[in-house]
């Protein structure tokens, strides 16, 4: 999907105007910037003005701006995109849309465009916020934009499946629960049952335990950086950690666009 798909796709444009028009998206721009600052504020009133405590304060504001937006971000995202094939039908407007001479495959590149741009969006929304906290002393800027990149890549992941599972479900209530409880089977399930069978996978190497059950997580590499500043905690650069947590997101978001496709051409036959 080159950006040629941008120019040429008229899918992609409906898609942006659409949200463009919509209030509620607005407010989730404003959502987004509201949470951050609010606790931000909260940590500068009881933060200490000597440097130390400056750069105490910074740290704390950078986990904020990372960890806080990452959550918001994936969680957002989903629902965003949950209803963007499924709204189609509801509106009786999907039948035109795939009887155009657009191909399934075609439809599904411009939603999903438009989903990741609307996640974009709404990620620049935390750069002031890290810009801040590496001022303060948290941690280097280009950790902090690496942090904001892997938590748009995961949120890339996770509103591509939403829009898979939007393209599945004939009601967009339909998939906004199928699409929460994915979200909860992947961020809550899957970590949960890697520690309560901790015991059972013991024979299983260490690297491939902790890549099946935690290093794919929305947030877990980020987590490794933060934990890499404190040398006591974790030395090195969590490349591997990196590297598995975006592989496993490029899967997800490949078998959202998959089941778009399909749901697509369900319509067409």
């Amino acid at each position: 999907m080159g950006g040629r798909h941008f120019r040429r796709n008229p899918v992609f444009w409906l898609d942006i105007r659409a949200r463009l028009r919509e209030r509620r998206l607005w407010m989730l721009a404003l959502f987004m910037l509201a949470i951050p600052a609010a606790i931000s504020i909260l940590a500068l009133c009881n933060g200490d003005m000597k440097p130390s405590g400056i750069a105490e304060t910074g740290m704390i504001l950078a986990g904020i701006a990372v960890f806080s937006h990452g959550a918001l971000l994936v969680l957002l995202s989903a629902l965003a995109a949950a209803q963007r094939i499924s709204q189609e039908r509801e509106r009786r407007t999907l039948p035109a849309l795939v009887n155009s001479p657009m191909t399934a495959s075609q439809i599904a590149n411009g939603k999903l465009l438009g989903a990741w741009l609307f996640v974009l969006w709404l990620s620049c929304a935390t750069l002031p916020f890290l810009a801040i906290a590496s001022a303060w002393g948290g941690l280097p800027l280009a950790t902090l934009l690496l942090c904001w990149t892997l938590n748009t890549l995961a949120a890339f992941a996770a509103g591509s499946l939403a829009l898979g599972l939007s393209g599945l479900f004939g009601r967009s209530l339909s998939a906004y629960l199928a699409s929460g409880a994915v979200l909860f089977l992947w961020c809550a399930v899957v970590p949960i049952v890697g520690l309560v069978g901790s015991l059972g996978f013991k024979e299983m190497p260490p690297s491939l335990y902790f890549a099946a059950f935690f290093n794919h997580l929305p947030l877990a590499p980020q987590a490794y950086l933060f934990a890499g500043a404190d040398s006591s905690i974790r030395d090195g650069f969590p490349a591997v950690q990196i590297a598995t947590a975006v592989a496993a997101w490029l899967a997800i978001a490949a078998v959202g666009r998959f089941l778009a496709i399909r749901g697509l051409r369900r319509e067409i036959l």
